[in-house]
């Protein structure tokens, strides 16, 4: 697999997962080093804050539907992978939320693509990645 197939199966992995509140399937897709930026409130989230935000919203049905748009995806390497994407969320009153991300992918250990970062991008490093266009 090249690596925007690769880029693909991990998103649509993480789609059907969340859908189906799949916890362990879920967080198999995340390493255990993950970082994430661009959350308000926080500087840097881990693994174990991702982990407890998954399991509440699966426990409360926040989350209704999923899906991404996969912008740019380049290999960084064998066992790198970065891409932009828009993140389609629905929760369960129905509304909808756009975020556009960057995501760094890793091939660890165990073989498994697992998202080693994700930064929510502000509007102009969506602008720039070429997801959003600024009015």
């Amino acid at each position: 697999m090249n690596a925007g197939e690769i880029a693909e199966a991990w998103a649509l992995a993480c789609c059907d997962t969340l859908e189906r509140h799949d916890l362990d399937g879920h967080m198999n897709l995340i390493s255990r080093q993950v970082q994430v930026f661009g959350l308000a409130d926080f500087d840097v989230v881990d693994y174990n804050f991702w982990l407890k935000q998954i399991q509440e919203q699966f426990a409360d049905g926040v989350v209704t539907s999923l899906s991404y748009y996969l912008n740019s995806v380049k290999a960084e390497s064998d066992s790198l992978i970065k891409f932009t994407a828009m993140e389609y969320l629905t929760d369960n009153t129905g509304e909808k939320h756009e975020n556009p991300l960057l995501v760094v992918l890793a091939k660890e250990e165990d073989g498994v693509w697992h998202a080693i970062e994700e930064k929510i991008l502000d509007k102009e490093e969506a602008q720039a990645a070429g997801l959003i266009k600024l009015q």
